[in-house]
């Protein structure tokens, strides 16, 4: 039964309220009552670094008793936020994989003069671009690469290269 607090309160301690608050693992939080547990409770997971909210405690007045339904409250909900969340720069290092449908869009105004850019990781030389007009352009090579089938490279001669 809860006990009624008719004025405001201090918490002066560094540990949470109740027992239920924060958990080590996921057989702790799976392992919390159904008399302890109801809808909207949040658990701090330490093992993983997750808060989750209870959906549905799964204990009614009949007396059964179930497990509960708790969910992952996370940062990025794709259901919530269409498309990537994020705007602005960023320095990705490691791989990206883009799985489905893309769309790269132009800007209308910018500094650069590209929208796609590919250069070697030792040189400011471009190798291969796409301009914002949409135009592919390949930089030159002074030094002529070693050969891959289906590949393609333009010299500094001013010729076009084919791999067979």
């Amino acid at each position: 039964m809860p006990v009624a607090i008719g004025v405001g309160f201090t918490v002066d301690s560094n540990e949470p309220l109740d027992h239920r608050m924060v958990v080590e693992n996921e057989a702790a939080r799976l392992a919390i009552p159904w008399y302890h547990r109801y809808e909207g409770l949040l658990v701090w997971e330490k093992a993983t670094d997750t808060l989750f909210v209870c959906k549905d405690p799964n204990a009614n007045d009949e007396g059964e008793i179930g497990p509960a339904d708790w969910q992952a409250i996370t940062t990025f909900d794709p259901s919530v936020i269409s498309g990537f969340p994020f705007s602005g720069s960023a320095e990705i290092t490691g791989s990206l994989l883009v799985t489905g449908p893309s769309t790269v869009v132009a800007p209308t105004s910018s500094t650069t003069s590209h929208l796609f850019l590919v250069r070697t990781t030792d040189s400011e030389e471009s190798k291969f671009v796409v301009n914002l007009e949409g135009v592919t352009v390949l930089g030159t090579f002074e030094v002529t690469p070693t050969v891959v089938e289906g590949g393609m490279f333009y010299s500094a001669s001013g010729e076009f290269y084919l791999g067979c």
